[in-house]
């Protein structure tokens, strides 16, 4: 049977990951004018980068320094004081995209929201292990739902039979960081007595995992160096910033062998977690199947089961969803195919542990 997890930032507030709407409060915060100095940012990094992209953009489209900093410096302002009123980051930076300082300002800010949450997330960095909290990030850890799922996928599984059962389980995350990445190589190194880190590094990277709108960063640098929880340099900051994409910049993968096309054609089993459920990421996830029932020799395939997280969703929402779902997929024969429950993502793994057994 083959799984496909799509993982939603839902899912991550279980390990102190910000939810959308603290997203565009921390955003809010680092773009606000210094009290002392009002044309520095609270954030020295931000304003560092600010600086330093407004040089190369100026050389690059001829226009002058100052110039190109004060639209970087406006956008930065406006950006601020939109977000209470906007659904999203990533629907402003969309409604804002033929402005190119609007554009990088927002994907700047997130880049370095996201980078500074995953330091201060529950799963401790392997480089820093004995810190303060150390305790109580474990303890945030075991009562989430990263646990419950590597348990799940590795039981009754040696070390070397693990690569064979991860060649039927995907993963859609629609998350620009790294943690669950992160994860999955930490556990493997603590989970398996003796294991080599770099045996680890190279499950983890044949993992079957798609980010639609890219991602901080690689898990490792140049030098094969963990850079999870690590604070960038300003340039290291731009240019990370300039890889991650909005709605209609998304990542196309079709064709490819971890395309999330492909991941969706060959499900027999879809599981959501801490998805919300956005028109733009369904239509992107299932408009294709409308398309061809066969890319590149692969097929549709003809039975599929779609559970998941609901947390926070009404039961007329609820319906309307599975109405939607249906619409969506031709091969969803009744209601019975489809079980969205109301609960939070640990509490599915206790609530549908029979139901999701990956043994062969």
């Amino acid at each position: 049977m083959k799984t496909v997890f799509v993982i939603g930032a839902g899912a991550n507030v279980e390990i102190r990951m910000p939810s959308g709407n603290e997203l565009k409060k921390i955003i809010t915060e680092y773009l606000k004018p210094n009290k002392r100095y009002p044309n520095i940012k609270e954030d020295d990094l931000i304003d560092q980068a600010f600086n330093a992209y407004a040089e190369h953009y100026s050389k690059e489209n001829d226009i002058d320094y100052s110039r190109a900093l004060r639209e970087i410096k406006t956008a930065a302002i406006e950006l601020s004081r939109a977000m209470p009123l906007s659904e999203s980051i990533d629907s402003y930076i969309e409604r804002h995209k033929k402005s190119w300082a609007a554009v990088f300002c927002g994907k700047l800010v997130i880049v370095r929201a996201i980078l500074n949450a995953e330091f201060h997330c529950a799963i401790p960095p392997i480089w820093n292990e004995h810190s303060s909290n150390e305790l109580e990030e474990e303890k945030i850890l075991f009562n989430s739902w990263y646990p419950l799922l590597f348990q799940k996928i590795t039981e009754g599984c040696e070390i070397d039979e693990l690569e064979k059962r991860f060649e039927n389980i995907s993963f859609i995350i629609f998350n620009y960081d790294r943690c669950f990445e992160y994860f999955m190589y930490r556990s493997l190194i603590f989970s398996t007595r003796d294991i080599d880190p770099e045996i680890a590094k190279k499950i983890v990277e044949k993992l079957h995992i798609n980010h639609p709108y890219g991602t901080v960063g690689s898990l490792w640098n140049k030098n094969g160096d963990i850079t999870f929880g690590k604070k960038p340099n300003r340039i290291d900051l731009i240019n990370l910033a300039l890889r991650i994409k909005t709605f209609s910049e998304r990542t196309n993968m079709e064709g490819k062998k971890d395309g999330f096309q492909n991941f969706i054609r060959e499900a027999d089993r879809i599981i959501f977690l801490g998805f919300a459920y956005h028109k733009q990421n369904i239509d992107l996830l299932f408009d294709h199947l409308n398309n061809n029932d066969k890319t590149n020799n692969r097929i549709l395939s003809k039975n599929i089961v779609y559970y998941g997280t609901g947390y926070g969703i009404s039961k007329n929402d609820l319906k309307h969803l599975n109405y939607t779902l249906k619409s969506k997929d031709i091969r969803i024969k009744s209601d019975d195919n489809i079980d969205i429950s109301p609960v939070s993502c640990s509490d599915f793994f206790h609530d549908f542990r029979h139901r999701l057994s990956f043994k062969e």
